[in-house]
């Protein structure tokens, strides 16, 4: 299996930080390459990976949300993993074009016409 640009996003449920990580650990040993979309809380949980953050994961104004939209979108991520599964979040998903494979907490497959536990 080659490695695969994937994107996590971990905004501000702190309560799952300890299974975020061990995902992401998972991640970076099978060398795939990681962009963590983190808010100012969860930011820093990160700092001592070898991974790409974005700080912006909560943009303020309709702008900001079309430009970090935009933004994940140009990155063409391979798949992307919610662990924070808001509105906001499950928002995103329906304006990234080209259309990723999209996992709720990494668990619900939510793309595509079926769903699988995983």
């Amino acid at each position: 299996m080659s490695a695969q640009a994937i994107m996590i996003i971990h905004l501000g449920n702190r309560e799952n930080s300890d299974a975020v990580l061990k995902f992401v650990q998972e991640l970076l040993e099978r060398g795939d390459s990681l962009t963590i979309l983190a808010s100012s809380e969860t930011a820093s949980i990160y700092a001592d990976f070898a991974l790409t953050v974005w700080p912006d994961g909560a943009p303020r104004g309709f702008l900001r949300l079309l430009a970090l939209v935009r933004r994940i979108s140009w990155a063409q991520f391979a798949e992307i993993h919610d662990f924070d599964a808001s509105r906001r979040t499950k928002a995103y998903r329906w304006f990234v074009r080209p259309s990723p494979t999209w996992y709720l907490s990494s668990l619900v497959r939510v793309s595509g016409s079926t769903a699988r536990s995983g």
